[in-house]
């Protein structure tokens, strides 16, 4: 059967992003917003996302569910969707396209297709699709071509083959290092700064490291998703330390983004974010200062 309804569980950042260019291509896009900030329905409804109310109504009515959230709420969601498959008897195909171990993607296929429903691994790779290069939903698993069906409608779509995990692999392996290099950065820019040395490292990396330094830049800017990457660092630790690779360092990083969401910027948001602060005011604030 082909897709030609598609949910997105939730529609925030990335989702509502997701579903409008899906929506652009022709595809009917869903939700259930039921609870929801209204944020979240405000952006939903700028992308041409439709409101079915609950997830009973999704799962009648999607062919494929995409779950793109904050990591720490998948299993809740995977959860809520495996119980309304029990109820309505169909077969829904469920995509987790969260950041998440593979060991997490593994208990939700059980939960999912013990129901009766189709899972399939997704990992996501890329900003939101705005008009750039479309982002990568890697896909592994034997549903994969359910998905795989989306290739080319706003997003990309590698499919990996194999086993439930693969493609949740690859996003925790990538996610390792870019958003832990951010942690890096804002660690030791507020590091310098408390120490007194803020000016002193930044002449030193102007001269001998400028690569280096037009990249931590990016960390002004890392306020509005650090409350987002808390989680994620968590199951990057989770799934280097069942690799046989210690997890200290992203519970570290993980540790980095908690002070950066608790500090008085960490409520901002892609549309609040202030672009024009300079990089020392933003670790000024990071430090407490």
């Amino acid at each position: 059967m082909p897709v030609e309804t598609v949910a997105v569980l939730s529609p925030g950042d990335m989702g509502s992003a997701v579903g409008g260019a899906l929506a652009a291509d022709g595809l009917r896009v869903i939700t259930a917003l039921s609870g929801r900030s209204d944020r979240t329905k405000e952006l939903a409804k700028r992308s041409g996302i439709e409101d079915v109310g609950t997830l009973e109504n999704v799962v009648q009515q999607a062919d494929l569910i995409l779950s793109i959230l904050v990591p720490d709420q998948a299993e809740k969601l995977a959860g809520g969707v495996a119980s309304e498959i029990s109820k309505t008897g169909k077969p829904v195909a469920f995509a987790d396209c969260n950041a998440v171990s593979p060991e997490t993607g593994i208990r939700m296929a059980a939960v999912i297709e013990n129901a009766g429903g189709r899972f399939i691994d997704a990992g996501i790779i890329g900003g939101p699709p705005r008009g750039g290069t479309p982002p990568r939903f890697y896909a592994s698993g034997p549903h994969e071509s359910v998905l795989g069906e989306l290739n080319g409608r706003g997003i990309t779509v590698p499919m990996m083959g194999g086993e439930v995990g693969r493609a949740s692999a690859i996003k925790m392996c990538y996610a390792a290092i870019t958003k832990g290099t951010q942690a890096l950065y804002a660690a030791t820019l507020v590091a310098a700064e408390s120490l007194g040395t803020y000016e002193e490292l930044i002449e030193e990396m102007t001269s001998s490291q400028p690569g280096t330094l037009k990249s931590m830049q990016r960390v002004s800017v890392v306020s509005d998703r650090a409350f987002r990457w808390i989680g994620e660092m968590e199951e990057i630790a989770a799934t280097f330390e069942v690799a046989g690779v210690t997890p200290k360092l992203h519970e570290g990083s993980g540790d980095i983004f908690q002070m950066i969401a608790d500090s008085p910027i960490g409520h901002e948001r892609p549309e609040t974010v202030d672009r024009s602060r300079s990089l020392h005011d933003t670790v000024k604030l990071f430090a407490g200062k």
